[in-house]
């Protein structure tokens, strides 16, 4: 190795190299895929962690590392999630002026919601979530979709440890009846929030796939029941869903590579 070569920084970045590729590791895995010795492997996580390069799962048969979001911060273009929100900025203004809605892009951070861009429209609406609010799945369109494409063990986890909150009468917070939900969302490529956040509102969110075939994002209209009415919702959802395909290609994701898709495996 190079003299010059700082070995702990060249091991930490060696780390997070190995879990780029492969997700979430033990730190057996990490230890014995990196060829860092055990100890090591330990110190340079934890440090990771604190800095918010790494995420550590906790878990009762042993921990679980996977690369944290402030990655992105260091990631090229094409992968930050600011970048995300630039790529297909026109496609979400499109989205707009399409439907005369209120136009959000979602992302899934710590089994919540995050919004992360949104386009207004010029009329009034009683409720929705700005850019920054953070929602449980079980109470948004985006959520839903975004959970919708979990792996299964990712979804149990998630529905074990986030609180599943009754915001109106039209809320699941059952998980048995939310994972029978997913599963049509998943196959459907859509979901529909009637009233689940708000009584008054309704939302429709589709996924955005990357080159990878992995759901990255929800595109997501939010208006009121007066304005997306059912005759229209038809249209809406066709509206969502193309505007989510375009952003999907943008991203470079092949829309003949059906395989790639993640449906859920759930237990019904």
């Amino acid at each position: 190795m190079n003299a010059n070569i700082v070995i702990p920084l060249a091991r930490g970045i060696k780390i997070m190299e190995m879990l780029s590729k492969e997700g979430s590791l033990t730190l057996e895995e990490i230890s014995a895929g990196t060829k860092i010795p055990r100890s090591s492997t330990f110190r340079l996580l934890n440090t990771l962690e604190q800095l918010g390069y790494v995420e550590r799962k906790r878990d009762s048969e042993g921990d679980l590392w996977s690369l944290g979001l402030k990655i992105l911060t260091l990631a090229g273009r094409k992968l930050s999630r600011l970048d995300l929100r630039r790529e297909i900025r026109d496609i979400l203004e499109e989205l707009a002026r399409e439907t005369d809605e209120f136009v959000q892009l979602g992302v899934l951070h710590n089994g919540k919601v995050t919004y992360i861009d949104m386009i207004r429209r010029p009329k009034p609406l009683a409720f929705f979530a700005d850019v920054g609010a953070r929602l449980p799945i079980n109470v948004s369109a985006a959520g839903l979709v975004l959970a919708a494409f979990l792996k299964k063990e990712d979804l149990e986890e998630l529905l074990l440890k986030q609180e599943l909150p009754k915001n109106t009468p039209y809320t699941i917070v059952d998980p048995v009846e939310l994972k029978k939900l997913l599963l049509k969302v998943a196959k459907e490529g859509y979901a529909v929030d009637d009233q689940m956040y708000a009584i008054g509102i309704r939302c429709i969110a589709a996924p955005v796939f990357n080159h990878g075939g992995h759901v990255v994002a929800a595109i997501n209209i939010t208006g009121s029941v007066s304005s997306m009415t059912d005759d229209r919702i038809g249209c809406l959802i066709k509206s969502v869903k193309t505007a989510a395909q375009k952003a999907s290609v943008k991203l470079g994701y092949d829309a003949e590579q059906k395989e790639a898709l993640v449906v859920p495996h759930v237990d019904l």
